[in-house]
């Protein structure tokens, strides 16, 4: 085994590719994070920031670690609170994000995604504070991949997995940030507004809020890319395409400006094939 993994390792480098330009001048930057094993199925669905830690969640975990350095601080492996699921089935944590002392986790009950929730842990500890809300399944088919929080604004952002313009799901679905913190736990999140996109974009796995507007990861085969959406128009723009193998899996990402050498978007994607076990963690500067 040790053998053949070191084999595939030098495979991995043989296959890494090359600092690419992409549009409107963002650059994916030479130096990368390669995981594997437990750490890579802790960190392997996304991640938000509050500028000293990055927390990570994964299928069903949480990680906190230090953005100097990238140090473990803490792993919750089974994160999703036992009473979320035995009444929902819940089984699956997207990409999450970070407001007020909080991590905001998206669950969701795959493969039935009857039950969209969004859960507030402890950033201090990862430890579930009891507190959930419930989203509309008419708005959320097919589970809820992330969430966004708009701090600025008081809003939170969620979208449906699939969308298309005849079914009317190409759209954002706008709650209020103060109703997540403060209903009843359980209470269903009212929906302010709906955001009809400029066209339907499907397979987000992760956004989040910066400079305005939702910068988004998605999960197309062959063209895995980075959108902007603007929050109050809709308005969906391609960015650039993600340095990555034609089959990875796009995950989550994170936005905060490190400077030129660290880069401002910070974005997670998994390998395909005999690379699946490897969870990457790509850095981007923007010109």
């Amino acid at each position: 085994m040790k053998r053949k993994l070191a084999g595939a390792l030098l495979a991995l480098a043989a296959l890494t590719p090359t600092a690419t330009a992409g549009a409107a001048g963002w650059t994916r930057l030479p130096s990368y994070q390669t995981w594997t094993a437990l750490t890579a199925l802790a960190r392997g669905q996304g991640v938000s920031t509050d500028g000293t830690y990055y927390f990570f969640s994964g299928t069903d975990s949480l990680d906190k670690v230090t953005v100097a350095g990238l140090n473990d601080v803490k792993t919750e492996f089974g994160a999703i609170p036992g009473a979320l699921a035995s009444a929902y089935g819940s089984n699956h944590i997207g990409d999450n994000d970070y407001y007020g002392g909080y991590v905001v986790a998206p669950i969701e009950d795959g493969s039935s995604y009857q039950h969209p929730l969004l859960a507030l842990f402890n950033a201090s500890d990862l430890s579930y504070t009891g507190r959930y809300a419930q989203l509309p399944l008419n708005l959320m088919p097919g589970g809820v991949p992330w969430v966004a929080v708009d701090a600025a604004a008081g809003l939170v952002y969620t979208a449906p997995w699939n969308q298309d313009a005849a079914s009317g799901s190409d759209h954002l679905v706008v709650y209020s940030l103060n109703d997540l913190l403060t209903l009843p736990a359980g209470s269903a999140l009212p929906v302010l507004r709906t955001v009809k996109l400029s066209q339907p974009l499907s397979r987000i796995q992760g956004a989040k809020m910066w400079h305005g507007q939702l910068w988004a990861s998605v999960n197309v085969s062959g063209d895995q890319s980075v959108w902007t959406i603007d929050p109050n128009t809709g308005a969906a723009a391609y960015q650039f395409k993600q340095d990555m193998q034609t089959d990875d899996e796009a995950e989550g990402l994170v936005a905060l400006d490190l400077g030129p050498s660290g880069g401002q978007l910070h974005i997670l994607n998994v390998g395909s094939g005999w690379k699946s076990i490897f969870l990457y963690f790509q850095h981007y500067a923007g010109s």
